[in-house]
């Protein structure tokens, strides 16, 4: 009896890691905004930017950031395009030298390895990656509040929502 309630109990903990997968794979399917907050510890404040996400029929990314300033991203499977609109300045950084796996998550979809995802609650949940530590919770059906330190060790907060998107 004990075998089988701790088989049930791992077909549930991969189901429901793999419904995760699914959920933010079909979020990140959607245009969305966001706000970026993260600690200055320079300054001791809290620096924010805000923009919106936009998925392209090519399964490349684009990013637009417009406070503080004005930049975009395009992310796709060779690496990002940044483009700073304030100083029209270009510039391109290869797949290779991008260490943030969350960008990588995003673009090409988030693992489906239980081994690195811990399930926190229906809502939250864990992804393990290259030693990094990457937390989601779903605030709501419209609301994805991800947190992670990013490559400086700086605590990072993002707010996707799926509603205000044009």
């Amino acid at each position: 009896m004990k075998h089988i309630q701790l088989f049930l109990l791992l077909i549930f903990n991969s189901t429901l890691t793999a419904y995760s997968s699914e959920t933010l794979n079909n979020f990140f399917s959607y245009n969305l905004s966001f706000v970026q907050t993260s600690f200055n510890n320079i300054n001791n404040v809290f620096d924010k930017s805000y923009g919106k996400f936009y998925r392209n029929s090519d399964n490349s990314i684009k990013i637009e950031i417009n406070k503080p300033f004005k930049e975009t991203y395009i992310v796709d499977r060779t690496g990002i395009e940044i483009h700073d609109l304030d100083f029209n300045q270009k510039r391109f950084i290869k797949k290779d030298d991008i260490s943030n796996n969350l960008i990588d998550f995003i673009n090409n979809g988030f693992p489906k390895n239980p081994s690195n995802i811990e399930i926190i609650n229906e809502r939250s949940f864990k992804i393990f990656e290259d030693k990094k530590i990457y937390y989601f919770e779903f605030l709501d059906k419209n609301v994805l509040q991800i947190k992670y330190k990013d490559n400086m060790n700086i605590d990072t907060l993002i707010n996707f929502s799926k509603s205000d998107v044009n």
